[in-house]
């Protein structure tokens, strides 16, 4: 007969060398996972997690504003992507630099006629008077209504020419300490711009790869997860949506009121508004009071003073009234909320309020309605 194998050792019986299963709360953590190593984990990741956002902390603005772009124009990345034949980057790159261009052609075109519609005043005033700075300004060289109408202001606020001269000088040094401010805000502003483009490239690539892996490491059910994307992708939407269409509307409504009123370059004027409005607060009125003024040059007082009322109240309230009405069909909130959270997000946010605020408080009412129906209901 052929050798049998060896019969294998015998092991041992005793109950405190057999494998005993593990305790109920260390079930979730593996067979080798400790409660001390997982609290380490947990630890080290939001150690990795705060020297990240340390990192990134300085590029917070054009990065969030990337992820709201990627969300608004991701339906039309994936229709360009379709009729390109599954051309990912090509589609991308395409949506990016359609961005940039909406963005940087109107800005550009107000920079370039403000700037020259000032050298052309500057050029006007130094022939008019005949001066080449403040220092060579002489009263006696200004045509006769200039001089009165200067001299009777001066007498009002009981203020010599020499004075006057004095408040110039230093208003020059002011502003030539601020032009270097202002100018470095413009590089700041033109390199956040670069830093939201490229990101933006990269999310409409690999945005629903990231979507897709924060979605599984969530804590929170699938269902309940979902909801909160949606809700995210619908607010930041609507919030664009509402911005952008409040924008053409008070360019449009600025616009004619330049033209009853008439103010010279009415239509460049409401471009100008419809790119001003994007700004909080004071958008509209860097370009409505300007207006107002050459018109009190010009000697038209009275149509000078209806349009500051009809900027006022119809250009200014459009702002109040035609967002929360574009946003109200998309966000589920009450109108007055959607109100409320722009005016407060505007307040605590700057420009970044516009979309931060309806976030804020949009994602507060949906987990107050998702508690109550996933636990309070169920109960």
């Amino acid at each position: 007969m052929p050798d049998q194998p060896p019969a294998p050792p015998h092991l041992p019986t005793d109950s405190s060398s057999e494998l005993q299963p593990l305790p109920k709360g260390l079930a979730s953590f593996g067979p080798s996972v400790s409660p001390g190593a997982h609290r380490a984990l947990v630890v080290l990741v939001l150690a990795a997690a705060s020297l990240a956002l340390y990192v990134v902390w300085p590029f917070r603005t054009p990065l969030f504003m990337a992820v709201v772009m990627a969300a608004v124009l991701h339906p039309l990345h994936r229709k360009l992507e379709a009729r390109l034949k599954g051309r990912a980057a090509l589609s991308a790159a395409l949506v990016t630099l359609a961005l940039f261009l909406a963005l940087a052609v109107p800005v550009a075109s107000v920079m370039t006629f403000i700037a020259q519609e000032v050298s052309v005043g500057v050029a006007w005033v130094r022939s008019s008077l005949g001066v080449s700075s403040v220092s060579d300004l002489d009263w006696t060289k200004l045509p006769p209504p200039a001089m009165a109408f200067v001299e009777k202001v001066l007498a009002t606020l009981h203020i010599s020419p020499e004075t006057l001269k004095d408040y110039l000088d230093e208003g020059l040094d002011r502003a030539q300490a601020l032009s270097k401010e202002v100018l470095g805000a413009s590089a700041g502003f033109a390199a956040g711009t670069l830093i939201m483009l490229a990101a933006l490239y990269v999310m409409l690539i690999d945005g629903k790869g990231a979507v897709r892996y924060l979605k599984a490491i969530s804590p929170l059910p699938r269902a309940q997860t979902n909801e909160l994307f949606t809700e995210f992708a619908n607010v930041t939407g609507a919030a664009v949506l509402g911005s952008t269409v409040t924008a053409f509307v008070q360019g449009t409504l600025a616009t004619i009121g330049y033209f009853v009123a008439g103010v010279p370059h009415a239509f460049f004027l409401g471009v100008a508004t419809l790119v001003c409005s994007f700004i909080p607060a004071v958008g509209t009125l860097l370009v409505w009071v300007p207006a107002c003024a050459v018109l009190v040059v010009n000697g038209r007082t009275k149509s000078a003073i209806v349009l500051a009322l009809y900027c006022l109240v119809v250009v200014g309230a459009s702002d109040n009234v035609v967002k929360p009405l574009v946003m109200r069909g998309k966000v589920a909130m009450h109108g007055g909320l959607v109100l409320l959270s722009l005016l407060g997000g505007v307040t605590t946010f700057g420009l970044l309020g516009l979309i931060l605020g309806p976030l804020a408080l949009s994602f507060f009412v949906a987990l107050l309605r998702i508690y109550r129906r996933d636990y309070l209901e169920q109960a």
